[in-house]
């Protein structure tokens, strides 16, 4: 059943979650569990997220998608403060034990000289114990809010030394990672289009994971096509499309007008200019070293590209950057990793502690460039910092 593995996910998140919960108030916030409606909360928000779990069951089994949507949203809610709560109740637990211990010094001494306990330390801790949590529910709840937020459709100038004259000012519309079914649909599609349709792009490339309820999928083709521009759409696999059922992704393509570029490639002309696409295959697999099956699969969509075309490569996951690299591709398109779902500045908070990993937005390696877009949709809704988009990226001459 299409949107299993969230569900199963949250289930056993929320289960984990929620008695590592429970054991850091009793055990660590020991004067927090003295007040019952503190109690009540810390049971409150499992109990929550297990009926909201059988709801989304209920929903998806009825194919009842606004109790779908709200019931993914409120288990996706209660996941999220549930780990902000856990990862904040060691620290607080530790103020709460600083702050006791200074109490039951006070105690011992009957008489305190002035200045030897100061009482706005006290009041420091206590306050600051308790804006932990509060903190991170705050972040949890707004995390969840922006990941439902309208997809940033926006104009992205790239710049490239030699690009044929007839290319300057050419526009594409990226779209990747939407995951149809579970909390983006097909109104959210005909949104973006619409909003992209006022920068009238020429080209349209669609670097997989459409959609994650495949009776979507064969909708959301003829819906992109509808979009007139000049020169098409062309779309890759990403991982998700091997996980719902390639057989069935295949025959959907083969079904609609969208071109499926599968390590292969097309040549067009653009007013006498020469446009290569590539698209590479998807390697399936997420914990392993694929960097063998990209190379070949790169090499494979660039078979027949001429070496005065400029070269676009559609490669779902970024590491085919490298490859791509290797073979002088002007420009690389991928997805995949959201953004990790937590940005500053356009690029992810995750950067400096995955030095050589691709995560988030424009990369640049000898003369060629990649943008990775951050994506339309997600499996978990949290966005933070990196809200979901679909650029339209403008290639400009350097000189």
């Amino acid at each position: 059943m299409v949107g299993i593995y969230p569900l199963i996910f949250s289930l056993v998140v929320l289960t984990v979650f929620s008695l590592l919960e429970i054991f850091l108030i009793r055990v660590l916030n020991r004067v927090w569990w003295k007040h019952r409606l503190v109690r009540w909360g810390a049971y409150f928000l499992p109990l929550l997220g297990i009926i909201s779990i059988t709801i989304w069951f209920s929903a998806m089994y009825l194919n009842h998608r606004l109790l779908g949507r709200i019931s993914s949203v409120v288990v996706s809610a209660s996941l999220i403060l549930l780990v902000g709560l856990t990862l904040s109740l060691p620290i607080s637990g530790i103020l709460n034990l600083i702050h006791s211990l200074l109490e039951k010094r006070k105690a011992r001494k009957k008489a305190i000289r002035p200045g030897t306990v100061d009482p706005n330390r006290r009041l420091f801790l206590k306050g600051t114990a308790a804006a932990l949590p509060l903190f991170t529910i705050a972040t949890g709840t707004t995390g969840v809010a922006r990941a439902f937020q309208e997809t940033r459709v926006f104009l992205l100038p790239m710049t490239f030394d030699n690009l044929p004259p007839q290319l300057h000012g050419f526009r594409i519309l990226h779209m990747t990672d939407s995951h149809l079914g579970i909390y983006k649909f097909l109104d959210d599609i005909e949104n973006i289009l619409v909003r992209a349709d006022t920068y009238k792009p020429d080209l349209i490339l669609y670097t997989g994971d459409i959609a994650d309820r495949l009776s979507l999928l064969p909708e959301t083709l003829d819906m992109v096509v509808t979009l007139k521009t000049r020169h098409g759409i062309f779309a890759s696999l990403g991982n998700h499309e091997y996980y719902r059922g390639i057989t069935n992704v295949l025959r959907a393509f083969d079904a609609g007008r969208v071109p499926l570029l599968r390590s292969s490639g097309i040549l067009l002309d653009i007013n006498g200019a020469k446009l290569y696409i590539g698209g590479a295959d998807d390697p399936r697999v997420l914990r392993k070293d694929n960097r063998q099956f990209l190379k070949t699969t790169v090499s494979l969509a660039l078979e027949g590209a001429p070496d005065d075309a400029f070269k676009i490569v559609m490669t779902h996951r970024p590491e085919g950057f490298d490859p791509a690299a290797e073979n002088n591709v002007n420009l690389v398109l991928a997805g995949h990793t959201h953004g990790s779902q937590v940005g500053l500045a356009g690029h992810s908070v995750f950067t400096p502690l995955l030095p050589g990993r691709y995560l988030w937005g424009h990369y640049a390696k000898g003369n060629s460039q990649m943008y990775l877009s951050s994506g339309i949709g997600h499996w978990f809704p949290f966005r933070l910092g990196c809200p979901p988009e679909a650029p339209v990226i403008e290639l400009r001459s350097r000189n």
